[in-house]
């Protein structure tokens, strides 16, 4: 599959380009001699390199071509901030804007799809194919356009189709079966949630999908927490931390994929003014009518600034954002749980206790390099099995995952390579329900989902290492609730039937509460 780009487009600068003729001239030659060099002789033809340039009263215009390693694009940013570096200082000369009128990509190979190109790329890009040859036309992009990726991610988008043509041999879907336990007998066939609230340990909230948990359930919790913690966090040198569960925009509009697939399935959240007279109507028609005014409401709230949190990892790569740290410092290795509660708008609607939208889970997070970020997110993997297998005593299996920001029907048209462990994205644990019905027929619960994000949100987040090596991020979210109706199901709510550790930290199971009613 090859791939060349043209790009046409200008940068308007704080003087008249002919009064730096010269001085941009040596420029030009000097960007394409580092361009030439940032790219091995045997892929020479990979190269960017600025064919034509000229003035146009503050404007310098260029016309750059290249294959796919150095991008026409990204040469066009690398010269703007070589310009700046290099006349910015000495002769004042600054950047105002960059602008690209027409980027052209031509994509050949054997399996060029128009009318797929066509549907992906609908208002994004003009789609054409020249001699078996795709070509997608980009217009009037800004400098943020490019910094967005909006043309490298079109391009992934419409070689999706090729690659997985190209690699089916080793492709499977997600939910493949890798590894399970031995099957076991189970003290509880029911729904859990039912029983839980028929004995007090638990009680619907007038919410959807939200409970309160009272104090079996709630040691419980407690307990699977623990063990987490004690037999797979702090064996591998994880360090606890507190993370916020209120994300501001700023951090949200980072997490493109999530913004790309699911937006559906968070909570956005809205600010007040910091205005008392702001409410007085809203406080009127409650105590003379005792209603709450949402119409009102709507008048006064400003718009959403804010998300709740849905997947608790994004503090900490805002942690690192803009940071440098060195190879040699990491990994860093960290875990939550004292944060508080996570919430998605659940798809499918909720079910009891293990499909909610307000759920208690403990995530553990970490940066290393590509290498180490694999293994930990394996030997995460491997210690939360023996857990759940050893000392709690639950049957399980290990399925090929999707990623959390992909919807049920987004993940069932893609395919992954399953051929090693350390290539599949997602690692999921799950756990067998019978209410669900028979094993090889239910939809098992998964209770924890490790995966590796590659360079991913070290790029979104701008986390940079000291000496331009590689730098990755994993993620492994442990569902605590959906821990916890696994082991229900397993050994019923009679706490004479539960695992020996579980026991003897517990010690005594507190009683809910009793009512009249």
């Amino acid at each position: 599959m090859e791939l060349r780009i043209e790009l046409e487009g200008y940068l308007e600068l704080t003087t008249e380009v002919n009064s730096i003729a010269s001085q941009v001239s040596e420029l030009i030659r000097e960007v394409n001699e580092r361009f030439r060099e940032s790219i091995q002789i045997k892929e020479a033809a990979e190269a960017a390199i600025i064919v034509e340039y000229g003035g146009e009263g503050r404007r310098l215009r260029v016309k750059i071509i290249s294959g796919g390693r150095l991008r026409a694009h990204d040469a066009f940013l690398r010269l703007k901030n070589l310009l700046v570096e290099k006349l910015g200082q000495s002769m004042k000369v600054g950047v105002r804007e960059v602008f690209v009128d027409k980027l052209v990509v031509k994509i050949s190979g054997e399996h060029v799809n128009r009318q797929s190109a066509e549907e992906k790329l609908k208002g994004v890009a003009e789609i054409s194919v020249e001699d078996n040859t795709l070509v997608l036309i980009f217009r009037n992009l800004s400098d943020h356009d490019i910094r967005d990726r909006i043309v490298d991610r079109a391009i992934r988008l419409v070689r999706e189709k090729e690659k997985v043509v190209e690699e089916a041999e080793k492709l499977a879907p997600f939910g493949t079966l890798l590894r399970k336990g031995v099957e076991k007998t189970f003290l509880f066939d029911g729904e859990i949630s039912a029983e839980a609230e028929r004995l007090g340990w638990a009680k619907r909230y007038p919410g959807r999908g939200q409970w309160i948990f009272t104090g079996p359930m709630t040691a419980l919790l407690r307990t699977l927490s623990e063990l987490i913690i004690d037999y797979v966090a702090k064996p591998l040198g994880f360090q606890e931390w507190m993370f916020p569960r209120l994300m501001p925009f700023d951090v949200f509009r980072r997490l493109s994929t999530y913004v790309e697939h699911l937006p559906e399935g968070l909570f956005y959240v809205c600010a007040p003014p910091r205005d008392p007279s702001a409410f007085e109507e809203f406080k009127r028609e409650y105590m003379l009518r005792r209603e709450l005014r949402k119409d009102l409401l709507k008048n006064i709230l400003e718009e959403p600034g804010y998300v709740l949190e849905a997947v608790q990892c994004p503090p900490f790569y805002q942690y690192f954002s803009e940071e440098i740290v060195r190879l040699e410092d990491l990994p860093i290795k960290v875990f939550d749980v004292l944060g508080g509660w996570t919430w998605r708008n659940e798809a499918g609607g909720v079910e009891g206790i293990v499909r909610t939208n307000e759920f208690w889970r403990m995530e553990m997070v970490f940066l290393a390099s590509p290498e180490e970020i694999i293994e930990i997110r394996n030997k995460v993997t491997e210690l939360s099995i023996e857990l759940i297998d050893k000392i709690l005593d639950m049957e399980w299996r290990l399925v090929a995952g999707a990623p959390f920001f992909l919807s049920p029907e987004e993940a069932s048209k893609r395919l992954i390579d399953v051929s090693s462990l350390d290539k599949i994205p997602t690692l999921d644990i799950e756990v067998y329900l019978p209410y669900r019905g028979a094993r090889d027929k239910a939809e098992w619960l998964e209770i924890t989902a490790a995966t590796v994000h590659r360079d991913y949100y070290v790029k979104a987040f701008k986390i940079k290492e000291a000496k331009n090596r590689e730098i990755w991020t994993g993620c492994v979210g442990h569902g605590l609730t959906r821990w916890a109706a696994g082991f229900l199901a397993r050994h019923g709510f009679n706490f004479d039937s539960w695992p020996k550790e579980v026991k003897s930290r517990i010690k005594e199971l507190p009683q809910p509460p009793r009512t009249v009613t």
